[in-house]
């Protein structure tokens, strides 16, 4: 056993003197396996670099990501990451004023260099800060050269706009990184389908675009009317099966001459005039049969054959009167006879 020591002894120095070089080179066991280590400014992790709790230590050969970001949470705006000077913070601060006059700011911007050009810089911190101003609450984040947005849109009308200019033409030298972009949220989830003589008209909340086609050709297949009024607003929100449950109801408003339903979270109620009781009964029948699970329905339809007997009575019911007065208030129990 002896004879193995001096061979244990000089594989423990090696190990050892690996131990020391590793140590005066500044470098630990995570530094090494760490991949992301590159994009952070020395000393900090990924987490700091994107919540702007960095230094602004020189001399060490890494390359570190020029982060800048916005976040917007109730009634304050987070400003993190990097500025080039003094001036540009001032230049944010202005920006940020003009598009959340209302909101408190927390400023913890670091001045630093090595960013992106000072004017695409900017440029890109303002259409950032244009995006951030249509969301109820989210963020948007410059990392280099890229541009990242999520959160909720504060309306329908908002989450159109910022669809829009994410996929246009954006400042020079800025590249979209990624989005995620939600509809705000609609509680209840609301969808009205109204039907006249002249036109289907369509109200409330849609989920997606997809989703809107969808019923759009649900609409030209199951309806001859010369216009479609599309009105919907997109939103989240929507329960499980909703799409189903909007072809059944449009099919229901169909069979009707005119009418209206209305889906608010679960619940459908459908109204209108049907051409005979027959198509009444029907129509309110293949509703409830048809609906997904969890849905439920409450009708109101009434048909053409009950407001014909109502026109037809108002219209005799004066000549009785009229041929009981003429025969002395006396009735007689038959019509007079004709010539």
């Amino acid at each position: 056993m002896s004879e193995f020591r001096p061979r244990r002894m000089i594989l423990c120095g090696f190990a050892a003197v690996a131990v020391a070089l590793l140590t005066a080179a500044g470098l630990s066991h995570d530094a090494l396996g760490e991949g992301s280590a590159t994009a952070t400014a020395p000393g900090e992790t990924a987490e700091q670099a994107s919540s702007g709790g960095l230094d602004n230590n020189a001399g060490e050969d890494r390359q570190r990501a020029y982060v800048w970001s916005a976040r917007r949470k109730d009634s304050t705006l987070m400003l993190r990451g990097f500025v080039p000077s003094e001036e540009d913070r001032r230049i944010v601060l202005g920006m940020v004023k003009a598009h959340f006059a209302e909101l408190e700011v927390e400023d913890r911007l670091k001045v630093a260099d090595g960013g992106p050009p000072r004017e695409q810089w900017l440029g890109a911190v303002s259409f950032g800060l244009k995006q951030l101003s249509l969301l109820k609450q989210g963020s948007a984040r410059l990392l280099n050269d890229g541009l990242k947005v999520e959160g909720e849109a504060r309306s329908g009308e908002a989450y159109t706009e910022l669809s829009k200019a994410l996929v246009g033409s954006m400042p020079a030298g800025l590249v979209l990184l990624n989005e995620n972009i939600r509809p705000p949220v609609a509680d209840p989830f609301v969808f009205v389908a109204a039907l006249t003589p002249d036109a289907l008209t369509l109200t409330g909340s849609v989920p997606d675009e997809d989703t809107r086609k969808l019923i759009k050709e649900w609409s030209r297949r199951y309806f001859e009317r010369p216009a479609l009024d599309d009105q919907l607003q997109l939103a989240s929100g929507a329960p499980k099966k909703w799409s189903d449950a909007i072809e059944v109801s449009l099919r229901a408003l169909s069979r009707l001459d005119n009418g209206k339903v209305s889906l608010s979270g679960l619940a459908i109620t459908i109204e209108g005039v049907a051409r005979d009781k027959g198509t009444a009964i029907a129509v309110s029948y293949q509703l409830r049969r048809d609906l997904p699970d969890k849905f439920s329905s409450s009708e109101s339809i009434r048909w053409k054959e009950a407001d014909v007997s109502r026109t037809i009575g108002e219209s005799i019911l004066p000549r009785i009167k009229e041929v009981v007065h003429s025969d002395g208030g006396i009735p007689t129990g038959s019509l007079p006879a004709g010539d």
